[in-house]
């Protein structure tokens, strides 16, 4: 199913290995093969992985991304998993972990990058309820 994407001015994209920028004006376009697709504002880097949750997130990206090394990602991500299930995290961020991994499992990385995204603002919430 081809996806069709508008991008703003000077907004940047990945599509498979290729980082593309938009120019001054608004464009439409529409990718008609399956390639990993990423907006700026879901990318991020190694730096701002900061937290576990936001670590987790970095690695499913580079599953995404890099699909034909996903597995050596795997043993990142199951130890990354291990240290969340320490936090106190309740039933709630125990269930996103489960429905991000179910994505994972069924191969469609972008709803886990979706669910990890919603698991890094439920982390940070519960974190700071703590201090």
């Amino acid at each position: 199913m081809p996806l069709k994407l508008t991008l703003r001015k000077n907004e940047k994209i990945l599509i498979g290995n290729a980082v593309l920028q938009n120019g001054e004006g608004k464009s439409e376009f529409v990718v008609l093969n399956h390639v990993p697709v990423l907006r700026e504002k879901d990318i991020m880097t190694e730096e701002e992985a900061d937290t576990v949750a936001k670590r987790i997130y970095y690695t499913i990206l580079n599953m995404y991304v890099t699909p034909e090394q996903e597995r050596s990602f795997h043993k990142f991500y199951f130890l990354l998993l291990k240290q969340l299930l320490v936090m106190p995290l309740g039933e709630e961020g125990l269930d996103m972990m489960m429905e991000m991994s179910e994505h994972i499992i069924a191969g469609d990385h972008y709803k886990a990058l979706k669910t990890c995204r919603k698991l890094i603002d439920y982390e940070s919430e519960v974190m700071s309820h703590g201090e």
